[in-house]
């Protein structure tokens, strides 16, 4: 069973009640992420929700991880462009003390001058990791690219410069700015009641932010459209081609879930099959969708050996042009259905992914899908609905082509 409340300071909480488990995922949600960043603090959004789990005015670093884990649970956080997430999973009995550390956290933290300085290491070795990744490279390549005037088109750990100027100052103005209780969602999803997590909340959470807007609407008719090459230090070449497309909340991401799986919706997919399978010109293949707020991104990434790089851009757009000309058969399109249901269906037994489901939706959406109802925005899917969108979404010179591979040797 699944309730919500919003409370009188806008801070909402969710919660859906699961009998068959005894454990609780717990997420406490911020809708803030790199895209409400100033330039001089990028990063900051990512940076702070390491920081915060360096101390508060009644824990220290230890105590904050200790407390958890002494009652078997886990706690983490991560980072997005549009919202971050701590999130902790404990016994149902144990829900209380999550409450208490994850509220201690948000409200109470103190930046330490010494963690603070030995975090900013961590972070830059954690960019340094991402930047000898040539899959993690050639994303950021990408989004640079595709948003060239806008912070999605930053990465969300942000760089060195911005990452060395951190503080306790800016820290806290950036907390007090975005961590206010109309941006905030609390989410349960396992053994809990929603009364009980009420009353948790207002034990431990009591927050009286004010909101500082800042708006950055993503610029139209900006996107970087062609062929660009980078070049570093790697045996095989990464490349990503692909488009803007529709935002989270357009009424064609549904037909675009389905267009994506038929592409790269497991090893029975289109490209698996015609490029990798058939041809053998890629070892990696697959398509992926980026939904924001008010914007978005469809890609096909691949890894191949440089010589190989324009036979497999020319399959990709092969393949891409046949979805534009010919309706997809029922059957497959039944197929595909069947398998993207089943995909939300086994993800939901984890209550950890259910927490996450129900958080971003909150997060976009202000409500949340029942199971049942996204299984009928899916299954009303036509396969001439998938057609319009591919004639309107694969149009080639509005694509990007993003290349990196391996430097000239003489």
């Amino acid at each position: 069973m699944r309730k919500s409340t919003i409370l009188q300071n806008g801070l909402t909480i969710v919660t859906e009640s699961v009998a068959s488990v005894r454990s609780v995922a717990l997420g406490f949600w911020v809708r803030t992420g790199s895209r409400n960043e100033f330039d001089e603090v990028a990063g900051i959004s990512h940076f702070l929700e390491h920081a915060i789990f360096k101390g508060t005015t009644n824990r220290n670093v230890y105590d904050i991880a200790n407390e958890l884990e002494s009652v078997g649970g886990t706690l983490n956080a991560f980072t997005s462009q549009e919202y971050t997430c701590f999130h902790a999973r404990v016994l149902s009995e144990h829900l209380n003390i999550a409450v208490n550390i994850l509220s201690d956290i948000l409200l109470n933290p103190t930046f330490p001058k010494a963690e603070i300085e030995r975090e900013k290491e961590v972070v830059l070795d954690e960019l340094r990791d991402y930047q000898d990744m040539p899959d993690d490279v050639i994303f950021e390549h990408f989004d640079a690219h595709i948003f060239p005037n806008h912070n999605l088109g930053k990465p969300v750990i942000g760089n060195e410069s911005s990452i060395r100027q951190f503080n306790s100052d800016k820290l806290n103005q950036y907390l007090n700015e975005n961590y206010t209780p109309e941006k905030i969602v609390i989410v349960a999803a396992g053994f809990v009641e929603h009364e009980q997590l009420l009353n948790f909340v207002d034990a431990y959470f009591q927050i009286k932010r004010k909101t500082k807007i800042i708006g950055n609407i993503v610029p139209e008719n900006d996107a970087r459209r062609g062929k660009y090459v980078f070049q570093k230090d790697i045996s095989q070449s990464h490349m990503i081609y692909g488009t803007r497309t529709v935002s989270v909340h357009d009424n064609n991401r549904w037909p675009l879930a389905i267009l994506n799986s038929i592409l790269s919706g497991g090893m029975s997919a289109r490209l698996f099959q015609n490029i990798r399978e058939k041809y053998g010109v890629a070892y990696s293949i697959f398509s992926f969708v980026n939904l924001y707020e008010d914007t978005g991104t469809f890609g096909i990434y691949c890894a191949t050996e440089k010589s190989k790089s324009e036979k497999a851009i020319e399959l990709i757009k092969q393949e891409l042009e046949i979805i534009k000309k010919q309706a997809i058969p029922e059957l497959e399109l039944q197929r595909v259905k069947a398998q993207y249901k089943s995909g939300v269906v086994m993800s939901d037994e984890s209550m950890e992914r259910r927490m996450i489901r129900l958080g971003r939706q909150q997060m976009y959406y202000h409500r949340n899908f029942s199971l049942d109802e996204f299984m009928e925005r899916i299954e009303a899917v036509t396969a001439n609905q998938v057609l319009e969108l591919a004639q309107e979404l694969f149009n080639y010179d509005a694509f990007l082509t993003t290349i990196l591979e391996g430097e000239n040797t003489i």
